[in-house]
């Protein structure tokens, strides 16, 4: 699987015991640099699908390899767009990132996209996956994340909030999203992605009797909502 796939575990956890984590994580790990002064980031990803919804499906079935295609943006900003197509071989994931433009995202969304030799590698599997499979918007999923780093390790601890639906894929640059709240009531998420070994020290930093790896799938908790972008 090579160097570029990672462990990545989750918990759903209550807020309080979230509380209780993000105090040692304070104490010990480094905020991620991107965070700036702020204590979070808002991420909105617009996720992609066939007319099977072959993506959902996988997920659901429990495939051990699959992928998801998404656009991600922070802050309701257009500066920094994402194209990602994140890969999963069970426990093991791997994500490959582009950046892309506002026009770009606009081309996804319209479903006009086409393959050219001065785009990306990864934007012409994209563009063959919405002109052959006709992949189009499904879902948007928003939450506020704080992020963590252990650099030596290259250790990454976020903690998930406030996870939202939506498909108002126009309003996406607003700040203010028509979206619903879908996160069970009262926990947020945990998710820790390590190369190879968690150090000890972090490991048992995140020991708490109740903690449980769980395969919750965000993508799969908003596409449960009864809408549909086709």
């Amino acid at each position: 699987m090579g160097n570029r796939f990672r462990n990545e575990q989750k918990y759903l956890l209550s807020k309080s015991d979230i509380a209780m984590l993000d105090t040692r994580l304070m104490g010990i790990m480094e905020k991620d640099p991107h965070l700036g002064d702020e204590a979070s980031y808002l991420i909105r990803s617009i996720y992609f699908d066939d007319p099977q919804n072959s993506c959902l499906h996988e997920k659901e079935d429990g495939v051990g390899v699959r992928q998801k295609w998404r656009i991600r943006s922070y802050n309701c900003s257009d500066n920094v767009i994402h194209l990602e197509c994140k890969k999963k071989i069970r426990d093991m994931t791997w994500k490959d990132s582009i950046s892309i433009t506002r026009s770009d995202l606009e081309d996804a969304l319209n479903g006009s996209v086409q393959v050219s030799k001065e785009k990306e590698k990864l934007w012409n599997e994209f563009a063959l996956l919405v002109i052959t499979k006709r992949y189009r918007p499904v879902t948007i999923v928003q939450y506020e994340r704080v992020p963590y780093i252990w650099a030596p390790s290259n250790v990454r601890i976020t903690i998930d909030r406030n996870l939202s639906s939506s498909i108002s894929f126009d309003s996406f640059f607003e700040k203010y999203l028509p979206a619903r709240p879908v996160m069970p009531a009262g926990l947020d998420l945990l998710e820790v992605k390590y190369d190879t070994l968690l150090p000890d020290h972090l490991r048992h930093m995140l020991s708490l009797r109740n903690m449980r790896n769980t395969s919750f799938s965000k993508y799969e908790l908003c596409r449960r909502l009864p809408m549909s972008a086709f």
